[in-house]
C-alpha cells in the first residue's frame, strides 16, 4: 500500500480554468490588450504564474507589461478565486478514504503558495491534508524536482511509496524526475493524449479507475 499520494491542484483536485481564466483575462482588457477563451487558457496554464502571463501576452510581452499584469491579476485572483472553481465529484470521497486508510495526503502546485490553502480549504472543508505547497520563492517551478524532493524528505517518505497525481506533461517531468510514478487524469486541463506521449505509468479516465490504481499499488 502506498504512503503517500500526493495532488497536484489546477485540473487534478480543483477545477479552476474558468476563475484563472476570468482573471487574467480582466489584467488583459483592462489596458486594450485581446483576451483569451477559457479553453485558451489549458495550454497557458501548468508552469506557474509567469509563463501564464507570458503566454496570454504572445506577442504584446515585455517584462515591465508582464509584471504590471501580473499584480492585477494577482489582486484580482485573490478575490475571485472561487468565483467558478469547483470540486471533482468524488474526490472528497477518495480522499476521506485515504486518510481512514492511513496514507497521506498532499498537493504540491506550480500555482503561488498564497492561494493553494484557502482553495483546498474552500472545496475540502472536512479534509485534512498532511502537507500543502504552492510555488514557494527560491524553490524551482514545477517540472524541477525540488518541490517533490522537498515534500518526501519532510515527511520522510520514499519515492517508491508515494504516487504523484496529475492532468500534464509537467506534472509527468516532475515526477519522473524526482523518481516517483505518476498517474495522469486525463479529466483535467490537457487530456490522455499528452499524458500518453509524456510517458506516465498510468493514466485515469475516472477518479473511480484512480482509487483502483492507488490501491492496487503495492
Amino acid at each position: 500500500m502506498l504512503k503517500l499520494a500526493a495532488f497536484d491542484l489546477d485540473g487534478t483536485v480543483a477545477d479552476t480554468l474558468s476563475d484563472l481564466a476570468a482573471s487574467v483575462n480582466q489584467a488583459l482588457a483592462s489596458r486594450g490588450l485581446p483576451t483569451h477563451a477559457d479553453d485558451e487558457y489549458r495550454y497557458f496554464v501548468g508552469n506557474g504564474v509567469d509563463v501564464l502571463i507570458q503566454r496570454a501576452l504572445g506577442d504584446s510581452y515585455t517584462p515591465q507589461l508582464a509584471a504590471e499584469i501580473k499584480a492585477d491579476f494577482s489582486a484580482y485572483y485573490a478575490a475571485h478565486s472561487m468565483d467558478y472553481t469547483r470540486d471533482y465529484p468524488d474526490m472528497a470521497d477518495l480522499l476521506e478514504r485515504l486518510r481512514a486508510d492511513g496514507v497521506m495526503t498532499a498537493v504540491v502546485s506550480n500555482k503561488p503558495d498564497a492561494f493553494v490553502p484557502a482553495i483546498l480549504a474552500a472545496l475540502y472543508p472536512d479534509h485534512e491534508f498532511t502537507y500543502i505547497s504552492g510555488q514557494l520563492e527560491g524553490i524551482p517551478r514545477k517540472p524541477a524536482p525540488d518541490a517533490l524532493l522537498r515534500l518526501l524528505s519532510a515527511l520522510d517518505v520514499s519515492p517508491d511509496d508515494t504516487l504523484y497525481i496529475g492532468d500534464s506533461d509537467v506534472d509527468v517531468r516532475f515526477a519522473h524526475a524526482a523518481g516517483v510514478k505518476v498517474c495522469g487524469v486525463s479529466w483535467g486541463f490537457r487530456g490522455a493524449d499528452e499524458l500518453r506521449a509524456a510517458g506516465a505509468d498510468y493514466i485515469a479516465d475516472t477518479i473511480r479507475e484512480l482509487t483502483d490504481i492507488i490501491y492496487e499499488q503495492a
